[in-house]
């Protein structure tokens, strides 16, 4: 439900009026989907309206949470958003370049069990109207695997790294790194379409990769009966 530039949910509302990318369904199925059942301790990098860092905090009990974002409104209004939720003793908001970020957990050994990100999609192509959008849209600054790359920085020896991509740069990644894929969702928009969306799953020691599809829309454009037992703890309607 759409609210003042913002989003309600069942247990959180956001505002990301002053945040480049708004709340979409990207970021809610990667923070519905990623496993923390084992985690003491969660990182969400790039998480600008801090979305998907609540959406963590909502399902855990005791787990820490720290969510980068290295633009300064956006950074800001997740701190309002964590700040107006049930959990802000449990989320922090840090302002930083994830690059920075991973570079000091590395040297400090702060290390995170998991590990969410849903990064800029797009190559660089005609300029948004504000150079924050610029950031949160496109990949110029930091390729996919470079985001991976700085999140296994930040991994506990046992943990998890979990992205949301569009469905070819997410094959494309699966091709370049020497990480492990454990889980991957295909993700479908509407029955009977190519899957647009991947969700991936990656730790450091192989094992046997589950691989899944979900379904968004079935052929009377209505939600599937999947991606409504995903989302029922979040969308209001559901």
């Amino acid at each position: 439900m759409a609210k003042s530039q913002g989003f309600s949910f069942k247990q959180f509302h956001i505002n990301h009026d002053r945040c480049a990318m708004k709340v979409g369904t990207d970021g809610i199925l990667l923070g519905a989907w990623a496993d923390v059942s084992q985690a003491s301790s969660c990182l969400d990098l790039g998480t600008g309206s801090g979305l998907i860092a609540l959406m963590l905090a909502q399902r855990t009990l005791n787990t820490q949470i720290v969510g980068v974002e290295i633009d300064p409104d956006a950074a800001q209004q997740a701190c309002e958003n964590v700040k107006n939720s049930p959990w802000a003793e449990r989320v922090q908001i840090v302002q930083q370049d994830i690059a920075l970020f991973a570079k000091k957990c590395g040297q400090n050994g702060q290390l995170f069990d998991v590990i969410v990100a849903n990064p800029p999609y797009f190559p660089q192509g005609v300029d948004c109207i504000s150079d924050a959008r610029n950031t949160a849209r496109y990949t110029a600054l930091l390729s996919h695997l470079d985001w991976l790359l700085h999140a296994e920085q930040c991994l506990a020896p046992n943990g998890t790294i979990h992205f949301v991509l569009p469905f070819a740069q997410g094959e494309n990644l699966l091709n370049l790194t020497a990480l492990f894929c454990i889980r991957r969702c295909d993700v479908v928009t509407k029955l009977g379409k190519a899957p647009q969306r991947i969700l991936l799953s990656f730790a450091r020691e192989k094992q046997e990769c589950e691989h899944t599809e979900l379904v968004i829309y079935d052929e009377h454009n209505q939600y599937t009966a999947e991606f409504r037992q995903l989302t029922q703890d979040f969308y209001l309607n559901f």
